[in-house]
């Protein structure tokens, strides 16, 4: 029996009409996770929901794994993320970073041991506290960016895919090459594959076609109904730190503090942000009018001018 019998009736109360709302105030008591993220450890595809860890398998297959992703990028933070682990981040591990940061400025507010005031001046955001597996230098701190993307087929569904590092360079060519096609990451379907020729976890990324009209009304729906949640993915909005998985597994022994970093950090502390005026800046040039979407007659003709090989 339906716990709901009281309110089954047709309609509301005239009292009650024009305040009905839609939102589950309680969906938080059901919740086992803030949201799902995508990992891409392994060069396989798993998506992390709460406790529950799936396996992204090729169409028709139950246990092969995917070599790659048809997702709708829906936003993004504009800035790189940074997160650092005092031993190392251990595969299958639960454990939260020591350090992180969302806008790779300073730490959040809720890391757990903040390293520095400033990541810039941070020891283990500089180039060499870290040694490679194989003898090389990195950063003991990694830089990522915190992309919010759904499956081509179930937009509602927004997830968090983190850029690794060796793929920035990658996705920034790949943003390149949307924006002087006037073509923004939410209305295309993007291919998300591994490169094979790196050992490590690499990303690539290939518009595959445009979004179709009833999957744009999708697209901009779930952009103004999910919009906190997104904000929450892309780390532009504050919440619980997601668990992150670093690229190495390398143990970095934790840097102290000199009495120079300090300094140096006071002084980062104390420094004033320039200011621009906007009236001192030079005028913009004239560009030639980019090709919309919208300015083709059909999509077949617009993806005949996407190129992305270039």
């Amino acid at each position: 029996m339906s716990d709901m019998v009281a309110l089954q009736s047709a309609k509301l109360p005239a009292h009650l009409q024009g305040k009905a709302k839609t939102n589950n105030l309680f969906a938080a008591a059901v919740s086992v996770g803030g949201f799902p993220v995508i990992s891409i450890k392994g060069k396989v595809f798993h998506i992390q929901r709460g406790d529950e860890r799936s396996l992204v398998t090729k169409p028709d297959s139950d246990d092969e794994p995917a070599a790659s992703l048809e997702a709708i990028i829906l936003s993004a933070n504009p800035n790189k993320s940074k997160v650092y682990y005092d031993k190392g981040f251990e595969e299958g591990s639960v454990a939260k970073p020591t350090c992180y940061s969302n806008n790779g400025a300073e730490p959040a507010s809720d890391a757990e041991a903040p390293q520095s005031k400033k990541c810039a001046v941070c020891p283990h955001n500089q180039w060499g506290s870290r040694i490679t597996d194989n003898g090389g230098k990195g950063k003991a701190c990694g830089d990522s960016m915190r992309l919010a993307v759904a499956p081509a087929g179930q937009v509602n569904d927004p997830m968090l895919l983190r850029v690794p590092a060796a793929t920035l360079k990658t996705l920034g060519q790949y943003g390149q090459q949307l924006s002087k096609r006037g073509v923004e990451p939410q209305y295309v379907v993007t291919k998300i594959g591994f490169d094979y020729t790196v050992a490590h976890p690499a990303l690539t990324f290939k518009a595959v076609r445009f979004v179709g009209e009833d999957e744009l009304t999708e697209v901009e729906a779930t952009l103004r109904d999910e919009e906190e949640l997104i904000g929450q993915i892309t780390g532009v909005l504050d919440a619980p730190s997601a668990n992150v998985e670093s690229v190495a597994n390398t143990s970095t022994p934790a840097l102290k503090r000199s009495d120079t970093l300090k300094a140096a950090e006071a002084e980062a502390e104390a420094s004033p942000k320039a200011k621009v005026k906007v009236e001192d800046a030079p005028a913009p040039k004239a560009k030639a009018e980019t090709a919309k979407v919208e300015d083709y007659d059909d999509v077949d003709e617009a993806l005949d001018n996407l190129d992305f090989d270039d």
